[in-house]
């Protein structure tokens, strides 16, 4: 299936469960930033010690950590490769567009 190059994203995710893991997974994506910087601001905002805001960090690093790799273990590989191939095309479309 994951040699098909007419694979497409409805095609893919066709159950619930595998569209809640793919919304899992971009969100998820977002949050390997979002997350540590985050709880970062928030720990300087409450005062924290640097040890209770790293500790903080890293657990919330390590929950959004097993939540993406859960989400890619029921989308399969078939939709984590298409999902790569479509990042890197926009990624290399919006480098050819600022040159």
């Amino acid at each position: 299936m994951s040699n098909q190059p007419d694979s497409n994203l409805t095609m893919l995710v066709d159950t619930p469960i595998k569209k809640v893991a793919l919304v899992a997974f971009i969100i998820t994506n977002i949050g390997m930033f979002a997350v540590p910087a985050g709880l970062g601001a928030l720990g300087a905002s409450m005062s924290w010690s640097a040890e209770q805001t790293v500790s903080i960090v890293g657990i919330g690093f390590a929950i959004n950590e097993v939540i993406l790799f859960g989400s890619i273990a029921i989308l399969g590989k078939p939709l984590v490769g298409l999902l790569k191939r479509k990042i890197k095309t926009l990624f290399k479309s919006s480098k050819r567009n600022s040159k």
